[in-house]
């Protein structure tokens, strides 16, 4: 934010939020045309470098870079009746029950600038222009109709019997790096699941693009699968190394499981038993499992998206907007040289993940 802007913003008064998210919310009049409100606002959010992360007729979303660069406050600016506009500012992340009165400062910043543009641009006709601008952009007035498409890109079948090989490999590989660490070092609970969930996440999800499977309900039965697999390797490897190693001949696997039930969990100088150790054998196997699904989640969505050239996604998002129903962008991606079914699923798949992409990053 330049100087002038930041002087523009000291002359507001705070107005303090306690909640858990704290939010602010705003109004005021302007005598634009309606037609204008929204390229104004676009333009307001772009002077004060806030990404706009959603807009419709009525109504922008724009994010709000905090320290380190994040994403973490939300604000929206909406049409509503005769002129009026609504201004809400709301911490989307990192809420620690009070803002200090910045959501203030924000809607007061946007309500100061965006009536001081109105004047300037209405009586410089830059308002129409960014009207003008704004209908191209939604109409897809300067959009040139491509005479052919990217051929479809080869890709294998998808393999759900490679994935479970790979997955089965990468599984037993982490429950011996597991034993090693719990056998030959301290087990620190919570650093290691959480570079195990990372690991096993990125990893599997390079086996899933070789192999070319996403299916993802299938995906996470397999992920459940590998955790266990995982949890089992490490409890029998380090059962082999300790009966080696110790010489203590006669002990079976099951009576090595009883035996460490029998003894529990102790943290620092609290022994919790059994059922501590229960938890925390749990941990080691749901914690990662959640970490590695979302990185698995992420590599996947992008894989789907990479697959399809970016001429066919635009050239498809352009159909759909003009009103064509599912069987004709069918049918116009076929005389493009996209004949295959198979093919245009992975088209309309690649659009709905990044719909999510999108919906996610409004959250």
């Amino acid at each position: 934010m330049n100087a002038e802007l930041e002087n523009l913003q000291a002359t507001i008064k705070r107005k303090y939020s306690f909640k858990y998210k704290p939010e602010c919310s705003e109004s005021f009049k302007t005598d634009i045309k309606e037609s204008q409100i929204i390229p104004l606002t676009i333009e307001v959010f772009k002077i004060l470098e806030w990404p706009v992360v959603f807009k419709d007729k009525n109504s922008v979303e724009a994010k709000i870079k905090a320290n380190w660069n994040k994403l973490t406050e939300k604000i929206t600016i909406t049409k509503k009746v005769s002129g009026r506009i609504e201004v809400h500012s709301k911490t989307v992340k990192g809420g620690n029950f009070t803002d200090f009165g910045r959501n203030s400062k924000r809607t007061g910043l946007f309500i100061l600038l965006f009536k001081k543009l109105a004047t300037e641009y209405n009586e410089s006709g830059k308002l129409v222009e960014l009207e003008t601008e704004l209908e191209q952009q939604d109409s897809w007035a300067d959009y040139e109709i491509p005479t052919e498409l990217p051929k479809p890109k080869e890709f294998p079948k998808p393999n759900v019997t490679l994935s479970i090989i790979g997955g089965l490999i990468i599984a037993i590989l982490f429950g011996y790096f597991v034993a090693f660490l719990s056998v030959y070092f301290i087990y620190i609970i919570g650093i290691y699941e959480l570079c195990i969930g990372i690991g096993i996440g990125y990893l599997f999800g390079e086996v899933l693009k070789k192999t070319n499977y996403v299916e993802f309900k299938s995906i996470q039965f397999m992920v459940g699968g590998m955790l266990i697999i995982m949890f089992i390797t490490s409890q029998f490897t380090a059962y082999k190394w300790m009966i080696s190693e110790n010489n203590i001949p006669g002990i079976g696997f099951f009576e090595f499981i009883k035996m460490q039930l029998e003894h529990g969990l102790t943290l620092k100088d609290l022994n919790t038993g059994w059922i501590g150790l229960t938890l925390s054998w749990l941990f080691q196997i749901v914690f990662p499992y959640f970490l590695a699904i979302a990185k698995i989640a992420g590599t996947t969505a992008n894989f789907i998206i990479e697959k399809i050239p970016e001429e066919v996604l635009e050239y498809t998002i352009y159909l759909f907007d003009m009103g064509k129903l599912e069987s004709e962008v069918r049918a116009e991606l076929s005389q493009k040289g996209w004949k295959k079914r198979s093919d245009q699923d992975d088209v309309f798949q690649a659009i709905a993940e990044i719909s999510a992409f999108q919906q996610m990053n409004r959250e």
